[in-house]
């Protein structure tokens, strides 16, 4: 019974200890990666840096040399063009630094990186070749867009080329018009004479008065007024 009681109590402290083991496990606090533990110590160290800068400047600042020069437009623009040309130099230098930690990456043969750098390796491979087929696309739609344009051009040539022909055309049509002297040109004039004077007859025989009633035929009065007070011209005839 002893040994039954004992192994009892072994049994009972072990799940005491799996649990006690297990509780810290799941509540353990996971650390930050090595890549964040950098990045935050590389973002802590440019802060520090920019401390530094201004620390250094401001004793600087208050030198003779400093103050008593006059604080002009002329000045203030090189201090602009020299502060530009400090950032843009450390912009090339952090660029080829990249651009050569790049390469040497992708250079390296496979066995001798090491699974995370290996895995870099391939997300760079991939994104490379993404840019290089989204390179050669926009090279192609660049190539059709300017095709597209040289035809736009060439047809916008042909169109103002054909415009500019149809308006001399109806503008030698409208004077070959108003030069028509033909022999039908004087007939047309005295038709025209002729229908005038009837339409000024018949205007006279509706407006006096004569045997005929024409306030009877209301209706025909109004027809005959109507024609009366058209004129007639030769393009209704030509049209």
């Amino acid at each position: 019974m002893s040994a039954f009681k004992a192994l009892q109590n072994v049994c009972l402290n072990f799940e005491s200890e799996l649990r006690q083991v297990s509780q810290e496990l799941y509540s353990a606090k996971i650390g930050d990666t090595f890549e964040d533990s950098i990045t935050k110590k590389l973002q802590d160290l440019s802060l520090f840096s920019a401390k530094l800068k201004l620390l250094r400047a401001k004793p600087l600042s208050l030198t003779p040399q400093i103050t008593e020069q006059p604080k002009s437009q002329q000045t203030l623009k090189e201090y602009g063009d020299r502060a530009a040309a400090k950032v843009l130099e450390q912009v090339l230098v952090k660029t080829l630094t990249h651009t050569h930690a790049v390469k040497k990456l992708v250079t390296t043969p496979d066995d001798r990186l090491d699974p995370e750098m290996l895995e870099r390796k391939g997300k760079l491979l991939a994104a490379l070749s993404e840019y290089g087929t989204t390179e050669t696309q926009l090279r192609h739609m660049e190539t059709v867009l300017k095709e597209k344009e040289e035809e736009y051009l060439l047809v916008r040539d042909q169109w103002d080329k054909e415009l500019t022909d149809l308006r001399d055309m109806r503008e030698e049509a409208d004077d070959d018009e108003e030069m028509d002297t033909g022999p039908l040109y004087p007939r047309m004039h005295k038709l025209l004479e002729k229908l005038e004077l009837m339409r000024w007859m018949l205007g006279r025989l509706v407006t006096t008065r004569g045997r005929r009633d024409w306030l009877a035929e209301p209706r025909r009065a109004l027809d005959a007024l109507k024609l009366a007070r058209v004129a007639n011209t030769l393009e209704m005839f030509t049209q």
